[in-house]
């Protein structure tokens, strides 16, 4: 993103296309009810959907995020995005490489403060020079789980980031947040988990049977986009 970040498409345009053609890596599953999933993304009003479970959900949330089409803004807060998972994606989805590079848009963020300011800050600005209809936090929680981040600054940093996010959805821009449940959270943190969800207005859980989503506030999907 603009002067946070970069766009996938310009440090990895060679890399990614010799990736996409060589890489040994397992394909990619599309899980069971992915489609319903990106239904709800494609829908209007925005929302804020949370997208939790096993390790697979931050593969599985860029996979429906590519899906949804459009641009895409990612946040990554668990350093988990890398060139040969948008390759693979492309692949299971059937979509040429190229075109999902140029509407992809990546920036990282290593601690929590890094993090809200990426998304309480800098956001705002850069959606305003590309217009991008959702964006994705993959481990939100995950940086706030750091043991130098006190229970007291997580919970106030959790509210900052919350409220930037009811302005981005207020503003027809879907946010996606995707995290890994953590059974025993660091002391003082396990309240986190259940903020996330209860401000969410799509809650999905990804697990061995696909993806199922647990509940949402978004009238029935109307196919209008």
């Amino acid at each position: 993103m603009t002067n946070l970040s970069y766009t996938v498409r310009r440090h990895f345009h060679l890399s990614m296309r010799e990736s996409f053609f060589h890489t040994s890596e397992p394909a990619i599953d599309v899980p069971r009810g992915m489609s319903t999933a990106v239904e709800r993304l494609q829908q209007r009003p925005a929302a804020l959907h949370v997208l939790y479970g096993h390790s697979g959900v931050y593969t599985g949330s860029l996979l429906l995020g590519c899906a949804a089409g459009g641009p895409l803004a990612v946040i990554d807060g668990a350093t988990r995005f890398n060139s040969y998972t948008v390759a693979r994606i492309a692949q299971a989805l059937s979509l040429p490489v190229q075109p999902l590079l140029r509407r992809t848009h990546i920036t990282r963020a290593f601690t929590a403060f890094q993090l809200e300011a990426a998304v309480t800050t800098k956001l705002t600005g850069f959606l305003r020079t590309v217009p991008c209809p959702l964006v994705i936090l993959l481990g939100p929680l995950h940086t706030y789980y750091d043991e130098q981040v006190t229970p007291q600054e997580s919970r106030r940093s959790l509210d900052r980031l919350l409220g930037t996010i009811r302005t981005l959805t207020a503003g027809n821009t879907h946010v996606l947040a995707a995290d890994v449940r953590v059974d025993q959270p660091p002391p003082g943190k396990k309240a986190l988990f259940a903020t996330l969800c209860g401000a969410a207005d799509v809650v999905a859980a990804l697990g061995q049977d696909g993806l199922v989503i647990e509940r949402t506030s978004l009238p029935p999907y109307t196919g209008a986009v």
